[in-house]
């Protein structure tokens, strides 16, 4: 026997040998999915994604009206206590907070794709053209042509001033539709 023929045979009966113990084994094996931060996208829920000293921690479902430390109770993490005992008071406005271990955090918005990979809608209001042409259906001319208008506008203040753009109709309006929304300022 060459010295390739005895490692092919030291192969298969590793092989062998590991297709035995999977067999012995694997059924008592459990597979139990990794827990996953994300809970529902109901609209009842508020996401929010957490960076926590710098790094991606996920994104978080929460009831609306959840505070900062519910936030940081979700997400395990046990941030200085600058606000009491009771946590911090900060009601989430935004939909991702930059934080860190001791008081400072900051609120914002998730990054556009991200949002769109959780089926979250974009405020029409704060995206770059970089961010819209990640919306099916959106190229990088439509893109321009949003930006353009809103710029013109100011703000929009509903999405049917999308139909002011050339190419943009009642029916791609209507697929558009889901994938925008508007703030509401106070």
């Amino acid at each position: 026997m060459t010295g390739r023929q005895a490692e092919g045979v030291a192969a298969l009966a590793a092989l062998a040998a590991l297709m035995t113990v999977w067999a012995i084994l694997g059924p008592s094996i459990s597979f139990e999915p990794a827990a996953v931060p994300c809970l529902s996208n109901e609209q009842e829920t508020l996401a929010v994604a957490l960076t926590w000293e710098g790094k991606e921690k996920g994104v978080y479902f929460l009831p609306q009206g959840a505070k900062l430390a519910d936030l940081f109770a979700a997400a395990g993490l046990a941030p200085q206590d600058h606000a009491g005992k009771g946590g911090d008071p900060t009601v989430l406005t935004g939909d991702h907070v930059h934080a860190s271990g001791g008081s400072g955090y900051s609120l914002g918005r998730m990054k556009a794709a991200q949002a769109l990979a959780l089926d979250l809608p974009l405020e029409i209001n704060s995206l770059s053209c970089a961010d819209l042409v990640l919306v099916p259906g959106i190229g990088e001319k439509t893109a321009a042509q949003i930006i353009a208008l809103r710029e013109k506008k100011g703000a929009y203040g509903a999405l049917e001033e999308l139909m002011e753009i050339k190419g943009i109709k009642e029916k791609k309006l209507a697929k558009l539709r889901r994938y925008f929304f508007i703030a509401k300022h106070p």
